[in-house]
């Protein structure tokens, strides 16, 4: 049988017993989502695994549920948005009834027992006056509430077999027992005598803490609020036992210096289990929980304080053995993010401070630590400072950081630490440092273990100060720990693997040597090969043989010392486009009739990202391709992995005749054939080269394919832009994840533009200087050079960075009427006499002729290229933003949108109209949710 709802893109076919399905074992579950197992009287598509109980098959395709009477619900197959029921709030795992105001039900919240006997019994509550509250008696087993489900009263959990009253529509829920509660509308708060706080229920569109117990917000909870200073106690925290009997005992401290409010007491008695308050804080002296302690709070300043840390070893002032330079002095940081200067870690309760020295110590480093700690004077190792000796008193100091010399732990041991430099060592590593040692690299005075800010004068790395190294005090002469480890030291023989001689460690300072394996320089250690009269850098005797390079993959290159080259030829480095000089190393393609080659320090400095080692020509590498993103259902549909619907495929003439559509996939307007989203709701595009776009897609800079995922707001690392189409992912050696946009994704390491149309460019990492385009500085990423920049002198400081590279040749403006080209030289450049001639007709701000800008020949229209474009051109206005991101105050997706016309919708966040600008908003016509892009959360 097939469904005639489709669900399922496949016929089903209907099987009576679970035994009849072969091959199939029994445990699966109905994939409508109504939670129960298959047995009998089912239908089922064995290819997909799709199940469906002949009731569910059954199910109303529409119906109008109280819980939102405003319009029909539809059964989908899956949920279009969140994913979440708006009910219980658990995750859809199947078929969900849907409203195109982003609301949905699961069926089995959908089709509860007080809906199928049309008995929803309603009730006006003094509570909730906007809507009526709908009375639930006792869920089902199968309606499990999420654990996000609060009392909006009492701040606990729903579970599911309780009774309770709830909107739907304002996410309130009421247990029976809070409903009957008598709450005032306006109380007068000792906590916030400023202001009178009024009972209000704080929706998910606000981001609410209480002031008091410091707990997350609650869905839809109920608070007393102060709407002019954004003040808000849950009910249970404003009606404490003590503010009941108005005994609220107030304190004026000793350290007015510190916090100029009084603090209130509250006895450890009033917070228990039985009036359920649950204090998220830890006192800002000592950092550990208040539970079942007395403690003094302070309102306005949100800290708070155990009563013993209040009377007992919190001086206002101390001298401490680690900085014996000054007294440091009690501080309250506030939200500041300092970090200690002894454990490294990081703290937003009190804290001592020297602000002359910019020293830190928290107040459990200051007071948990012997206060007489031995300090001895400049060791050997360290003479800058002298070192503190500490043996820690209690485990509950922990140090953030790790012994310099053996790299392990410092909890529980005894240890040396110099404050003012932040390192640490062993009492029993000193022993380690008592060892002098000699090495090669120089041979006329032993070495020194210290701890120093210097270079190595092996690797030339540079020492952060906090690792071990050794020293010659007579010579400066410094090494890292690590160089002079075997692995790094060169035994009596030393085999190059292209070499057949043996190499002599040399290092000489101040020599300038050029290595005869990558044609660099540099004060590293090298090695000598007497009989060739070969320089190798120590990092170049590894350098492979032969090599597959990314750029140039389908033949072998192959290393030579010396550059085999004819009388009178001249070659070029195909990575960095300079000039092959025949005395030094180079790769070379072992094609015969192919000229490519390399500089040796091109290949040298790409390792592990553009070349792997080959044995030989015919060895196999592994290139990532492009997977398929889509299949096709039936002629002319597609299914896209970035979309829930089929993609259609429009005719020119529709989408050319006045329709201007962007693509979703690289935010430029369509003027082609497309893949559109027939769904209106969806606004859902792309071209069809966008299309075919797989989830990894190999890219010429990046050793491993970049990961393509769907849309979400990001800047692209490479051009700088705010986009909102296609993120192409990869990780970074730091091992964070950066992104790129489509448009920066699709320009080769060679390409061509029409501004240099007589020259290729070159992608040139390492460029800095102006753009010729825009005037800026390159970016971390550099930029694209002419590849005959080292032979033509008009070549020469050419130049454009990504941003430029990929502005697009024509756009519009909405105040102009004809499309704008991007123009590269000013015909006026040469009037001087006329200053109106160079300006910008947008902002009216004078412009640099020498830098492109759009124009209109007809209207004889110039304009900043910044100004026709917009701060955001490349987000996609109508676009789905993610749940989720610059909006945590709006549980619904939001939309891009600039509006343009009267009236504007005010922002949510800052009251401004959102006018002229990019701004988030709500779809449905009845929730009125705005927000600026910009504005903070």
């Amino acid at each position: 049988m097939e469904p005639k709802y489709f669900l399922h893109e496949h016929p089903l076919h209907f099987f009576e017993e679970w035994s009849n399905v072969r091959g199939k074992t029994r445990g699966v579950n109905c994939s409508s989502g109504c939670g129960q197992p298959i047995s009998t009287q089912f239908y089922a598509c064995i290819d997909c695994k799709f199940f469906l109980h002949k009731s569910c098959s059954e199910l109303p395709l529409n119906i109008t549920h109280p819980f939102h009477d405003k319009h029909p619900l539809t059964l989908l197959a899956k949920a279009p948005y969140s994913g979440f029921c708006d009910f219980c709030r658990s995750t859809v795992d199947g078929f969900v009834y849907h409203c195109s105001c982003k609301f949905d039900l699961d069926i089995k919240c959908a089709l509860l027992p007080e809906f199928l006997n049309g008995d929803f019994p309603k009730v006006d509550h003094h509570i909730h006056v906007e809507h009526p509250l709908f009375f639930i008696k006792n869920l089902s087993h199968e309606v499990k509430l999420a654990s996000s489900r609060y009392c909006s009263v009492c701040v606990e959990h729903l579970s599911s077999d309780a009774s309770f009253y709830t909107c739907v529509v304002c996410e309130l829920f009421l247990h029976k027992s809070c409903s009957e509660t008598e709450l005032p509308l306006n109380i007068n708060h000792p906590f916030h005598e400023k202001h009178t706080l009024t009972l209000t229920l704080l929706k998910w569109d606000r981001a609410v803490f209480c002031q008091f117990c410091h707990n997350n917000r609650c869905p839809a909870g109920l608070f007393y609020h102060c709407s002019s200073c954004q003040f808000n106690l849950h009910i249970k925290c404003a009606f404490l036992p003590q503010f009941l009997t108005r005994n609220f005992p107030k304190r004026d401290h000793d350290f007015s210096d510190v916090d100029e409010h009084p603090l209130f007491f509250i006895q450890k008695d009033l917070i228990s289990n039985s009036n359920k308050v649950r204090l998220r804080s830890n006192c800002f002296v000592c950092a550990e929980s208040l539970s079942g302690s007395s403690f003094y709070y302070c309102p306005e300043c949100q800290f708070f304080l155990h009563k013993a840390c209040v009377f007992e070893g919190l001086p206002l002032k101390i001298n401490h053995s680690f900085h014996d330079e000054h007294a440091i002095t009690l501080a309250k940081n506030g939200n500041n993010k300092i970090a200690c200067n002894f454990c490294l870690n990081v703290t937003n309760g009190f804290i001592y401070n020297c602000r002359s020295c910019k020293f830190y110590l928290d107040t459990q480093c200051a007071l948990l630590i012997t206060k007489d700690l031995p300090k001895r004077g400049p060791h050997f190792s360290h003479v800058e400072h002298p070192l503190v000796f500490v043996k820690m008193l209690s485990d509950k100091a922990e140090i953030n950081s790790s012994c310099s010399v053996c790299a392990k732990t410092l909890w529980g041991t005894s240890f040396y630490n110099c404050p003012d430099c932040q390192f640490f060592f062993h009492k029993e590593c000193e022993a380690e440092l008592l060892t002098k040692i000699k090495h090669f690299a120089h041979p006329q005075h032993p070495l020194s273990p210290r701890f120093s800010l210097c270079t190595c004068h092996f690797c030339q790395g540079i020492s952060d100060g906090k690792e071990i190294g050794y020293q010659c005090p007579s010579c400066e002469f410094y090494i890292h720990r690590k160089c002079t480890l075997p692995r790094f030291v060169p035994e009596s023989k030393i085999h190059d693997h292209d070499h057949d001689h043996q190499l002599i460690p040399f290092l000489r300072e101040n020599l300038f040597i050029i290595c005869d394996a990558c044609g660099g320089s540099g004060d590293s250690a090298r090695y000598l090969c007497v009989k060739c009269n070969l320089m190798l850098h120590w990092d170049c005797i590894l350098l492979p043989k032969t090599i597959k390079f990314k750029l140039h993959s389908h033949h072998i290159l192959g290393h030579n010392y010396r550059f085999p080259q004819k009388v009178g030829e001249k070659s070029t480095c195909q990575f960095c486009f300079k000039k092959v000089v025949a005395d030094y190393g180079s790769y070379k393609c072992l094609h015969s009739d192919c000229n490519y080659v390399l500089h040796g320090s091109c290949v040298k400095k790409n390792k592990g990202r553009l070349y792997i080692e080959v044995e030989s020509e015919n060895e196999e590498s592994d290139e990532a391709s492009s997977s398929s993103s889509c299949a096709v259902v039936l002629g002319g549909k597609i299914k896209h992995f970035s979309h829930e619907h089929e993609l259609v495929l429009d005719n020119e003439e529709i989408i050319t005749n006045g329709d201007k559509k962007c693509c979703n996939g690289c935010a430029l307007p369509i003027l082609t054939a497309a893949y559109s989203c027939p769904q209106p709701q969806c606004n859902f595009s792309l071209h069809e080269a966008c299309a075919q776009i797989g989830k990894h897609k190999p890219h010429w800079a990046f050793r491993d394919p970049l990961e393509v995922r769907g849309f979400r707001h990001f800047s692209c690392k490479f051009c700088k832009y705010d986009c909102g189409g296609f993120r192409f992912i990869w990780k970074g050696v730091d091992g964070n994840k950066r992104e790129i946009c489509h448009r920066c994704s699709e320009i080769d390491f060679i390409t061509k533009h029409e501004v240099h149309a007589q020259h290729f460019l070159f992608c040139d990492e390492d460029h800095k200087g102006p753009c010729s385009g825009c005037g800026k500085e390159m970016g971390d990423y550099g930029g694209y050079r002419c590849t005959l920049a080292e032979e033509e002198e008009n070549c020469k400081f050419f130049a454009l960075d990504y941003r430029c590279l990929t502005r697009p040749l024509t756009a519009e403006y909405r105040f102009h009427h004809h499309p704008l080209k991007l123009t590269y030289e000013d015909p006026y450049k040469d009037d001087d006499g006329d200053p109106f001639q160079h300006m910008c007709e947008i902002c009216e701000d004078r412009r640099d002729p020498r830098l492109w800008f759009y124009r209109c020949d007809e209207c004889d229209f110039d304009a900043h290229p910044d100004c026709v474009l917009g701060e955001y051109p490349f987000i996609k206005h109508g676009s789905i933003s993610v749940f989720g991101f610059g909006c945590d105050s709006h549980e619904r997706p939001l939309i891009y949108f600039r509006s343009e016309k009267y009236p504007y919708p005010k922002c949510h966040m800052c009251g401004h109209p959102c006018k002229d600008q990019l701004a988030l908003k709500c779809p449905p016509s009845e929730c009125n949710f705005a927000q600026h892009f910009k504005c903070p959360v």
